[in-house]
């Protein structure tokens, strides 16, 4: 009787076995049949204002009305209180040429001073807003529109469609501690650039529906702080085929009207 129960459980445990293995065998190849997502990693890259933006004519009028009320309700300055002074020593020695005012010695009256100040004020020359890259229009470079935030993107060629595209610099994710870990190393992949990351989580995110590769692109931002751009355009052997420097404005030229739409409201979070 024990030798027939202990048969039967040894039967049962063995179907119980093979049942479980075929159903991690079929899990598994359930998991390897799913198309998993690729992940990339993508790097807004931001050189930010070096002058202030021009003002136009609401803020110059603005500007002029504030100052003119800041000196009809301010305080004399010491030069106003020296020129007054000089004033009065001037018709003191008309009116008493032996008085104690007739023996001070002026070198140099306030007057003269304001005359001087502006021969030198005409002779100086302000620095142009514009720089030669402005002038040439060198997309390339990073010394032009100097009052304007500038985004750095690159040129590559769409392997689904074969046609060249604009992106911002990105890599794929390849197993690195962190998303961040992964977007520092897309800085080295654009030259000997010194740059800021701003935060550890992505601040935007993007998938193309239409491409079969199924890939998902997080944003990260940085600033721009130093540093070169690698010549991709002279290079035989690189990721990409160009990049530019350009204006938020200009985006929605360069961009795809789907990749734009999830990257804009991220730019101007700051």
């Amino acid at each position: 009787m024990l030798r027939t129960s202990l048969l039967i459980s040894s039967s049962i445990a063995r179907r119980l076995i093979i049942a479980n293995t075929s159903t991690n065998i079929q899990t598994s190849s359930t998991i390897k049949s799913e198309k998993i997502p690729q992940i990339k990693v993508a790097l807004c890259i931001q050189r930010y204002v070096h002058l202030s933006p021009e003002m136009n004519q609401l803020e110059k009028d603005y500007t002029n009305l504030v100052a003119q009320l800041e000196t009809e309700h301010s305080y004399l300055s010491d030069h106003e209180l020296r020129h007054k002074r000089e004033i009065e020593l001037a018709k003191q020695r008309q009116n008493s040429p032996t008085s104690t005012a007739a023996a001070v010695n002026i070198v140099e009256t306030a007057v003269d001073l304001e005359d001087r100040l502006a021969k030198e004020f005409e002779n100086f020359q302000l620095m142009s807003r514009e720089t030669e890259d402005d002038k040439t229009n060198n997309l390339r470079s990073h010394n032009r529109k100097l009052d304007q935030n500038l985004l750095l993107i690159v040129q590559q060629k769409n392997s689904q469609s074969n046609k060249d595209e604009w992106i911002f610099p990105e890599k794929t994710y390849d197993g690195e501690p962190s998303l961040r870990a992964t977007a520092e190393q897309i800085i080295s992949t654009c030259g000997n650039l010194h740059v800021q990351i701003s935060g550890n989580a992505p601040l935007a995110w993007y998938k193309n529906d239409a491409d079969s590769s199924s890939k998902k692109i997080f944003f990260y931002k940085a600033e721009y702080l130093a540093g070169v751009v690698k010549q991709f355009a002279t290079l035989k052997s690189s990721p990409y085929k160009d990049h530019a420097w350009i204006i938020h404005e200009d985006l929605p030229k360069y961009l795809s009207p789907s990749y734009y739409k999830a990257v804009k409201d991220m730019l101007f979070v700051f």
